[in-house]
């Protein structure tokens, strides 16, 4: 997995946990700098008219203090351990009406920027003054683009960390330890990302909306070669808002060494040459799936003037079937866990300061509602609270956490035997069964740890080495059962998303060996197993 790449995926994380409690009846607080000067700032902005350009008619302002932590140990030893802190302000500056505004043929729309990090009233606002100053007189009269939406006024207690960064550091260094019993891990590292952040939204309609929130998250990753050189890799994370909510750290010792365990044998596995047949996904793979090949379709987005149609959308659907009759869905982000797992896609306001809302996507497996932001799509206005920008960027439909259930539901035992039939009336010797897959493909993600399961006896023998073909949305209509038991599965791409889904049969997919060359095997142990 790309180290880096985590990184900015976490960030989406630290920074959609929400924290309740709210203050009530507190459209502001006196000791509340940054909300002061932005509410000033929003209000000396709307008066903004420069000759030739519109008064604006809707001002959005979203502020965001971070405070995060990020340490990284390898084989025992600190390899980095940072403390950063930074404001960042997003402007969207809109003219004309709710019917007509400026927001639909400019490639980019809106400004943002660093603050000042003391609590400077003037040096804040005139920090704010040049980044809104600079949207406006970029503005340009443009087709529809937005919905009005009620005022929230809300002001949460700001959250703290309580981080010792000595001790983390020692407990990472005894995590990455473990690796040294493994020899044949190339390549194994632990990372710790924790932070704060606290928000504020304000905008021209009324809404002054101040959040906090907290999380943590330790990431291992571990990466060798097979015989043959093929390249391996698997991870575990570990979640939470608050570092006591953490698993003990004999634990997560303990999850780590499982891992190397599981993934040696792995390497040690058969290579599956190819297969076309039934495919079972274990839940939560089964939650990776419906993500690629439903998480942006049902998201009613908006299309740019001259813009090609987005192949992914489902919006022609509405009202058409998509998955067998008995499936249902759901979008729900305000539970904030599952079975005690962090729900990362959990909120209660999103980034257009919108209550999040419950919404029944599919009924009896018909398309019946999208999820939808503040901009109207063609068939979808009006929003649902499912606006989210994942930082600074616009705000847009996504995801919070979607359920998906089976009115016909089976237990895991009944699962595999269907699966066995279904490969039996293909004439199949084996079937397949997929437990986890790579998060990083751009498909439904590539078998990590896959099962070949005997027709005769039910058997299984771990295999590797093989990719999905391109599968179609249009292929879930053809599910041939599902389990009783959801699972999370907590997504970190543009903003954090989860999807808690029970196990899938696939009627039909199409698998072959992964063809390229790999890297010869190292001549030398990793530098840290050598004696």
């Amino acid at each position: 997995m790309n180290k880096s790449a985590s990184f900015f995926r976490i960030d989406a994380f630290l920074f959609a946990l929400v924290a309740f409690a709210p203050i009530a009846n507190s459209e502001t607080t006196s000791d509340d700098v940054m909300m002061r000067a932005l509410v000033d700032e929003l209000d000396r902005s709307m008066k903004l008219e420069f000759e030739g350009l519109p008064k604006p008619y809707f001002i959005h302002l979203h502020a965001q203090d971070r405070m995060s932590y990020t340490m990284s140990a390898e084989y025992g030893a600190l390899t980095r351990s940072n403390e950063t802190r930074n404001r960042l302000l997003n402007v969207r500056v809109r003219v004309g009406s709710y019917d007509l505004d400026n927001t639909n043929f400019r490639r980019q729309f809106g400004q943002y920027g660093m603050l000042p990090l003391e609590d400077d009233y003037e040096a804040l606002r005139w920090a704010m003054w040049l980044l809104i100053d600079r949207d406006y007189k970029q503005a340009e009269d443009r087709p529809p683009d937005y919905s009005a939406a009620p005022k929230v006024v809300e002001s949460r207690p700001l959250e703290s960390l309580n981080f010792d960064a000595k001790t983390w550091e020692r407990n990472i260094e005894r995590i990455s330890e473990r690796f040294r019993e493994f020899p044949k891990i190339q390549d194994g590292g632990v990372t710790l990302f924790a932070g704060t952040a606290h928000e504020w939204i304000v905008n021209s309609e009324g809404t002054r909306l101040r959040t906090s929130d907290s999380g943590v998250q330790i990431e291992v990753n571990a990466e060798l070669q097979a015989l043959d050189g093929m390249p391996l890799s698997d991870s575990v994370s570990f979640l939470a808002e608050h570092l006591d909510q953490l698993p003990p750290l004999e634990k997560m010792i303990a999850d780590v060494e499982a891992m190397c365990k599981k993934l040696t044998a792995l390497s040690e596995a058969p290579v599956l040459e190819q297969y076309s047949g039934p495919v079972l996904f274990d839940a939560p793979a089964a939650g990776r799936v419906f993500e690629t090949l439903l998480g942006d379709g049902i998201c009613a987005r908006p299309q740019s003037v001259g813009a090609a149609e987005d192949p992914e959308s489902l919006e022609k659907k509405l009202g058409l079937r998509i998955l067998p009759r008995s499936f249902h869905l759901h979008d729900d982000p305000l539970p904030r866990t599952l079975k005690e797992k962090v729900i990362a896609g959990s909120y209660e306001f999103d980034d257009e300061a919108v209550a999040a809302q419950k919404v029944s996507v599919v009924e009896k497996g018909i398309l019946k509602n999208l999820l939808a932001g503040r901009a109207p799509s063609r068939k979808v206005s009006g929003t649902n609270g499912h606006g989210r920008s994942g930082g600074m960027g616009d705000a847009r439909a996504e995801v919070g956490c979607l359920y998906v259930s089976d009115e016909n539901g089976v237990p895991a035992d009944e699962l595999k035997k269907e699966l066995i039939e279904a490969a039996k009336e293909e004439g199949l010797p084996f079937a397949l069964r997929v437990e986890m897959v790579d998060p990083g493909d751009e498909n439904i993600g590539d078998p990590v740890y896959a099962y070949r399961v005997s027709c005769e006896d039910g058997r299984e023998e771990m295999v590797r080495g093989m990719q999905f073909r391109p599968v179609q949305t249009r292929s879930l209509k053809r599910l041939l059962a599902a389990g009783n038991e959801p699972k999370l599965y907590n997504s970190m791409s543009r903003v954090s998303s989860s999807y808690v889904a029970p196990a899938v049969i696939f009627e039909e997919l199409d698998l072959a060996r992964i063809e390229r060359e790999f890297n010869k095997l190292p001549i030398l142990p990793a530098p840290a197993l050598r004696k």
